[in-house]
């Protein structure tokens, strides 16, 4: 008998408290130079699709004590913290996302903890060692034998990285249990210079965590069961300088070209026919189109240069309005809405990131 691997339902977690529009404006009035025109900052936030962020270190009262920003209305120091700093808040804020996140998932799947038998954990946003995926195991009582992999620093398309391990390690053995676990706290990197691509990354980027449990399951399987069909990755020739995520002394920083949505579109749409055609498939066949939203023109060039139809990219562009581009994890939020949404399979993710790369996703 046949077997092949299913994802269980997506579970998210998201920080407390959100980051609006207007607030974020006001934030970047304080931690950008003088010399930056605030109506460029008004224009960018307007352009950028988000209405509103996950934000890790935003307190309760509209504070950010890791940028010495004050309560609205209230006088602020801004400072840049330095690079150990944020690490420190990456650890606090990432275990406890990461860990909600699991937990939900472990529970949503009917799975006991004690029965996972591997990890795969993914962010881009912060290191420590030990690490997240140590910490998920302390809390949620995982076997202390449990096989882990950590998929670090690889960028927005970790998450179909991080599924594509799952599917390997659940096809060993009939009983093997994935967990897998996206966690990232992009708002500890907000930056204070005034290049156009890092003032764009403040008003972009957010915080939060998906998890999932993968599990390898006979061909009789249950109806609406979701099954990882094939994973598949391309580099883009000639386009390593156009993003980069380097770790610097005041946090990690961005490198954004302003012509990385123009070589998605030129590459994108011969990839993903001939990566369907191998599954009997063709664009047409798709119920259901997870684009992973690097910003809206992103979203844009892929809606063009694969003639998709109206509506394909409501539930990318609705989890980039009403929570940011988590990196990683933001994917699984949108593939999350498919689910919640009882959109039809089959299912493609795509997303992107530094290399330039690109990762694809079929689920039926």
């Amino acid at each position: 008998m046949n077997e092949r691997q299913t994802l269980g339902p997506i579970a998210v977690a998201n920080p407390q408290h959100r980051l609006p529009i207007a607030r974020s404006l006001e934030i970047a009035g304080l931690l950008t130079p003088p010399d930056v025109s605030r109506q460029v900052l008004a224009r960018l936030h307007d352009r950028v699709g988000v209405e509103q962020r996950n934000c890790a270190i935003l307190e309760a009262d509209g504070s950010i004590p890791l940028y010495g920003i004050g309560r609205p209305g209230e006088p602020s120091q801004p400072r840049v913290p330095g690079t150990a700093e944020r690490m420190k808040a990456y650890h606090r804020h990432a275990r406890e996302l990461g860990i909600a996140a699991a937990r939900e998932a472990i529970a949503l799947a009917g799975v006991d903890a004690a029965s996972i038998t591997h990890l795969v954990t993914a962010s881009c946003t912060g290191f420590s060692a030990p690490g997240v995926d140590l910490a998920m195991v302390e809390a949620l009582d995982l076997p202390i034998t449990v096989r882990r992999s950590h998929l670090g620093f690889m960028g927005c398309h970790a998450a179909v990285n991080a599924l594509a391990v799952a599917a390997s390690h659940a096809a060993m053995h009939p009983e093997n249990r994935v967990l897998v676990v996206c966690v990232e706290v992009s708002s500890i990197h907000f930056h204070t210079d005034p290049r156009l691509d890092r003032l764009i990354s403040n008003t972009l980027f957010a915080d939060g965590a998906a998890a999932t449990v993968v599990t390898n399951e006979p061909g009789d399987h249950e109806p609406g069961s979701i099954e990882l069909a094939t994973t598949a990755s391309t580099i883009l020739p000639a386009t390593a300088e156009m993003m980069g995520w380097e770790i610097g002394d005041h946090g990690f920083e961005m490198t954004l070209g302003a012509r990385v949505p123009e070589a998605i579109g030129a590459a994108i749409p011969a990839w993903t026919d001939s990566i369907l055609a191998e599954q009997g498939l063709n664009r047409a066949d798709i119920g259901g189109w997870a684009i992973h939203p690097g910003g809206p023109k992103v979203i844009d060039v892929v809606m063009e240069c694969l003639d998709l139809p109206e509506g394909a990219d409501q539930p990318s562009r609705t989890i980039l309005r009403d929570h940011g581009n988590m990196s990683s994890a933001t994917l699984l939020h949108i593939l999350r809405r498919l689910q919640i949404d009882d959109v039809p399979r089959p299912w493609v993710g795509l997303a992107f990131g530094p290399g330039l790369a690109g990762e694809f996703i079929l689920l039926k």
